[in-house]
């Protein structure tokens, strides 16, 4: 549901965090917080404008808590949103950034979306967000990339996995390969670029993307990236700890020992790259 037209609609009137709950310890403890201690790779609560106040139950998904169909869960986001009054504007939203440019570039390709990378300094990056703003806001410009920000430890390798790309400072457009492993640079654009340049930059990217990049069949890319043997270490080893052991569960365990369901992998095995997204 997450995809249709009429989620995205009603998500506007919200602030939404994606929980990359393999990328990161913190976001693992955070999702137990909202399972009861259990863990699953991913959960679902809408919280007040504190953060932290509750306003739903927290579960798996929107459906076990806020109606079962689409439209009811719908209906209950857009009732939830009437109650608080929008402050600020395009200028004060929150950009997107991951954890790792490894991540970004394995989700881009997951998403089938270009990725804006930024490399620069501190100073430089702040006025570089108040151009990345009004842009990302844009109705044309919505929803068609995804944008990540250099961190200094975790990408400094970055171009090592890109082709055409340069250490110097700047916005690097990047087409992911099949799986998420490499990328090459179709435009780099400066940090200094007006924003009504960049929206032309980007767009002008999209269209020549959209024209040559093939749809995925889910179920062929799967098959594929198991006989390549093409795998997505995490941060984090992959797997669920449901039973709150501390433990990665066995494959087919399910809620405790000894119950039959879906598995994790075993503990520091990677997974097929791209192939099972990022959450």
């Amino acid at each position: 549901m997450f995809s249709t037209k009429e989620f995205i609609e009603a998500s506007r009137n919200y602030v939404c965090v994606r929980l990359e709950s393999y990328e990161s310890e913190e976001h693992q403890q955070l999702v137990r917080s909202f399972l009861n201690g259990r863990f699953e790779n991913t959960a679902f609560c809408i919280l007040e404008p504190d953060a932290e106040t509750r306003l739903t139950g927290s579960s798996r998904s929107p459906h076990h808590i806020m109606g079962r169909t689409n439209d009811q869960v719908i209906a209950e986001m857009t009732r939830i949103a009437k109650l608080y009054r929008k402050k600020g504007g395009d200028r004060e939203m929150a950009l997107q950034d991951f954890h790792s440019f490894r991540q970004a570039l394995n989700v881009a390709s997951a998403d089938q979306r270009l990725l804006l990378f930024v490399s620069g300094n501190g100073g430089d990056l702040e006025k570089v967000k108040s151009t990345l703003r009004p842009v990302f806001a844009d109705s044309d410009v919505m929803g068609r990339f995804h944008l990540d920000f250099a961190d200094e430890n975790s990408d400094a390798d970055w171009t090592g996995t890109v082709s055409r790309s340069s250490d110097a400072p700047g916005m690097y457009l990047i087409q992911a390969d099949r799986f998420g492993q490499h990328g090459a640079v179709v435009a780099a654009i400066p940090l200094t670029v007006e924003s009504a340049d960049l929206k032309s930059a980007l767009l002008e990217a999209n269209r020549e993307f959209a024209e040559s990049e093939a749809r995925k069949v889910y179920s062929d890319h799967v098959s594929e990236g198991r006989e390549k043997n093409v795998f997505f270490k995490n941060g984090m080893p992959y797997g669920e700890d449901r039973d709150g052991d501390g433990k990665i569960d066995p494959r087919g365990a399910k809620g405790g020992k000894g119950r039959k369901g879906r598995g994790g992998g075993a503990e520091g095995r990677g997974r097929p790259a791209e192939v099972e997204k990022e959450l």
